[in-house]
């Protein structure tokens, strides 16, 4: 792909990624996109076929930017529970400066776009999550609970997103203390 293509593409999902925390998915118009975005709607459709398009796109994006900012150090020497500390830690850490993509995906999880993103693409991805691996790791290493991923995932995932949202919405102050705290009960509920 050429610089100049990356940098279209980058400016189209920043600009989204904008007015989809502004506006939300609906209230976001392609025009609008295209406006904030510096480029014309035909572009955008150059690039990508329609908005649903884009927003998988987008979905895939933000995914793949979030487990190169969690994976890219881990020292494969550390132990499990050392890395069990420093994921989840990067995890929250990468939302709390991301909100653009906190609340883009937030709002995927929770839409019908997430239900569409089952086509052969994300099949391969979903292959490819990697805290999923990491907590099947876990679970077949003895150090997590021998319990179904999914719901192993729910309870590391959905404290962190709470702390996250508590956080920004201004309710707690950010302490690295406090994030510490919350992953060490999340590792002493899952721990084996």
């Amino acid at each position: 792909m050429n610089v100049q293509l990356i940098d279209k593409r980058e400016g189209i999902f920043s600009a989204t990624l904008t007015l989809i925390h502004e506006n939300g998915f609906h209230g976001t118009a392609m025009s609008m996109i295209a406006k904030k975005s510096n480029v014309s709607i035909g572009t955008i459709y150059h690039y990508f076929p329609s908005k649903d398009n884009l927003i998988q796109e987008i979905y895939y994006h933000c995914k793949n930017e979030l487990y190169n900012y969690i994976f890219e150090t881990i020292d494969k020497n550390d132990s499990y529970k050392s890395h069990f500390f420093i994921i989840f830690q990067r995890f929250t850490d990468f939302y709390l400066k991301n909100v653009d993509m906190f609340s883009f995906m937030e709002q995927f999880y929770s839409s019908p776009y997430n239900d569409h993103s089952y086509d052969e693409k994300s099949k391969y991805l979903c292959h490819d999550n990697k805290i999923y691996d990491f907590l099947m790791e876990g679970i077949h290493s003895g150090q997590l609970k021998d319990k179904n991923v999914h719901i192993l995932s729910s309870a590391c995932i959905g404290g962190l997103v709470s702390f996250a949202k508590k956080v920004l919405y201004g309710k707690v102050e950010y302490k690295e203390q406090y994030l510490t705290e919350i992953i060490d009960i999340i590792w002493t509920g899952v721990k084996k």
